[in-house]
């Protein structure tokens, strides 16, 4: 299973969110709403006019290993699940210039990595502009390196410095 910020591998499509909570899934025809494995709607590509993350974010690259040790290392030491699930974030889709709010889990406490959020941005909309791409979230692998490309340039600024 393939992960790089909010943008996760499935089989046949890419996730945005936690798959096993709310999250989006992106097919070549249409942008699914999903919490678990249940549709809570299903938007075809040509109404997507824009997706936004709203998310909690970080510029610490390592978010995530630096949650699951911490968080890992305190349960050790209380001998209990300190219930410390993330807090889930929103998505903004503008559908037929109307705008739409839903929930997205997060994987993991604590913010995602700012540039990983402006990749999945900079793909999501990509994906929009570009309707012949979509094929590609059959096979969504390559996609999340393209969203790890967009999120280092956009780290290292336009100089690429």
């Amino acid at each position: 299973m393939k992960r790089y910020g909010p943008l996760i591998v499935v089989p046949g499509a890419l996730a945005i969110g936690d798959p096993g909570r709310h999250h989006l899934r992106l097919t070549p025809d249409a942008v699914l709403f999903r919490e678990g494995t249940q549709n809570r709607g299903i938007v075809p590509w040509n109404q997507v006019e824009r997706v936004v993350l709203d998310v909690p974010v970080t510029r610490f690259r390592l978010p995530g290993l630096v949650s699951t040790v911490v968080i890992g290392a305190l349960t050790f030491l209380a001998l209990a699940d300190l219930g410390m699930d993330p807090e889930d974030g929103t998505v903004d889709v503008v559908i037929d210039g109307e705008a739409t709010t839903a929930p997205l889990s997060r994987h993991h406490v604590g913010g995602y990595w700012a540039p990983t959020i402006d990749g999945a941005h900079r793909l999501l909309q990509h994906l929009i502009d570009h309707p012949e791409q979509r094929s590609l979230l059959t096979r969504p692998e390559p996609l999340i390196d393209v969203a790890a490309r967009l999120a280092r340039s956009s780290a290292t600024g336009p100089s690429g410095s």
